[in-house]
């Protein structure tokens, strides 16, 4: 009998056990920093990234896989006749979408659907969550994909960097870019609009701009009485500000599940240290 596949990249910031609960594979995008390149997740963890980050004077940049790092995933995971799920960071964010698509063309006796979610790190993920445990439950392909297709219509994302400098320097700034050099401690409030970075607010200092998206999500939350949803919780190596987040959840939006993982070297690098995102979409 023909078997359903998942797979992402690594730009979905899903942690380890999340990966192996549903069995979800992962291609990574490469770090270049200098003349080094590592492979995330493979030669670079988040850990060794952000320590990276700190100390080094390059800046680092991102480089999509190959289509033909995507041949070698899709034909080593599946057999012939079996359908794979590949499910990705936005488009107009990453060329790694074009080389799915690519490489699906290039893979014979598989049906393969790829999937741009228009979204970043756990927004990635929770789209992915989605269609695995679909498809563990026994949907077919063409159910997970239309579940695929209304949790990215549904799914909510807002972030705040400690600074613009990153996504600008790495053109990944989109609409934001009018913020770049404004009063100082203004922390815009960003989200991603049909995959572009876009400003939401603008709030004196980070814990404001925190509590913002927190107070945005409690308002989605008593909007809705009685529906669960399922959140993401990323964040740049700040520990401390997430678990602060993750207990305010835990304790005033119990019974909703919550998937909480640092920002992985692939969404770092554009976002840097300090960012905080929250997602969330309907169950």
């Amino acid at each position: 009998m023909p078997r359903i596949h998942v797979v992402t990249d690594s730009g979905s910031d899903l942690p380890k056990s999340t990966r192996e609960q549903y069995n979800i594979h992962v291609v990574p995008l490469s770090i270049q920093f200098g003349e080094e390149i590592y492979r995330d997740g493979v030669e670079l963890s988040a850990d060794q990234f952000y320590h990276r980050l700190t100390e080094s004077a390059d800046l680092p940049s991102t480089c999509q896989p190959s289509p033909a790092d995507f041949v070698k995933c899709y034909e080593e995971i599946s057999e012939p006749g079996d359908q794979i799920i590949s499910v990705h960071l936005s488009s107009k964010l990453s060329g790694t979408y074009q080389s799915a698509v690519l490489a699906s063309t290039m893979v014979e006796d598989r049906d393969i659907h790829v999937i741009d979610t228009k979204f970043a790190s756990l927004g990635i993920g929770l789209v992915v969550v989605a269609v695995a445990e679909a498809v563990q439950n026994g949907a077919s392909v063409e159910e997970a994909v239309a579940l695929a297709e209304r949790v990215i219509d549904e799914l909510k994302v807002y972030f705040v960097v400690d600074t613009l400098e990153y996504l600008r320097r790495n053109g990944r700034i989109g609409a934001a870019s009018a913020l770049v050099g404004s009063l100082l401690n203004i922390k815009p409030v960003l989200t991603l609009e049909n995959g572009i970075v876009t400003p939401f607010d603008k709030v004196r200092g980070k814990a404001k701009a925190v509590r913002k998206i927190f107070d945005i999500l409690g308002d989605y939350v008593k909007a809705r009485p009685g529906q669960r949803l399922r959140i993401g919780l990323s964040h740049g190596n700040v520990l401390h500000e997430a678990q602060q987040l993750v207990d305010r959840i835990k304790s005033e939006f119990a019974g909703n599940d919550l998937i909480v993982e640092l920002v992985g070297p692939t969404i770092g690098v554009h976002a840097g240290p300090g960012t905080i995102a929250l997602m969330w979409y309907p169950m």
